[in-house]
């Protein structure tokens, strides 16, 4: 009986010289590079919010304010006492310079104007905290309560994400992962965007030392600049060396 040819398909990458095998492909998920909870310091209620889900935000902008009335009316009762102790404190020294009074009464009163000095900034702090800044540029993608609402300690208010950087998590075998040592440079491509092209350049940044005993896999973390936004956390990644 006879056969016809055994055909065995292998990857390759045909040159005119002969054929060279191709890069394997590894799939990988996108993570953010950072995700924060925005969260009070104080229990108190919402006395306004400037954001809503999908608002873009860069650091140190003004996102929630807290109740701070309390907090003004003390900074201004403390700012008289301070300008009152610089005035008593302006005078014990000028006495002190025509001797007619003692080092220690002079002192008394420098100190007293320091003291009320530190208060005030206690008091300016406190009002500090009643304003909750963005600790990173990122994207809103939570607004866990409204304005009027009562937020206690440490209870998160608003969760945001830095996706203009982005991390995709790679298990594969030690085997495989003695060609993405850390500084490696790797292609990005993502199929659910619907195309194969490469969209991101990435570079291995962490390569786990542990392998989990049940896969015998391990991690690698490859980081991206992802500037546009196009690539999202929670897309499949697919990785491979970049030439």
């Amino acid at each position: 009986m006879k056969t016809g040819p055994l055909f065995v398909f292998i990857p390759a990458l045909v040159f005119a010289s002969g054929v060279l095998a191709a890069s394997p492909v590894f799939q990988g998920l996108v993570q953010p590079f950072r995700e924060v909870n925005l969260s009070s310091t104080v229990q108190t209620f919402i006395t306004d919010m400037h954001v809503r889900e999908g608002a873009v935000v860069e650091r140190d902008d003004l996102l929630v304010e807290l109740y701070a009335r309390s907090e003004e009316l003390e900074l201004e009762r403390i700012r008289f006492a301070v300008e009152r102790r610089e005035f008593e404190n302006r005078g014990a020294q000028n006495l002190f310079a025509e001797q007619l009074i003692s080092e220690d009464e002079a002192m008394e009163k420098a100190i007293e104007l320091r003291l009320s000095q530190l208060q005030y900034d206690i008091v300016a702090e406190r009002l500090r905290l009643r304003s909750l800044r963005a600790p990173i540029s990122g994207v809103v993608v939570e607004r866990l309560y409204e304005v009027g609402e009562m937020v206690a300690v440490g209870e998160p208010i608003l969760r945001l994400v830095d996706i203009a950087t982005v991390y995709v998590s790679v298990y594969m075998t030690v085997e495989e992962a003695r060609n993405f040592a850390a500084g490696t440079m790797v292609n990005l491509a993502f199929p659910e965007l619907g195309t194969n092209d490469t969209l991101l350049i990435g570079k291995v940044d962490f390569v786990d030392p542990r392998v989990d005993p049940a896969s015998g896999l391990l991690q690698i973390r490859i980081l991206a600049e992802n500037p546009e936004r196009t690539v999202k956390p929670g897309l499949r990644a697919r990785v491979t060396l970049a030439d």
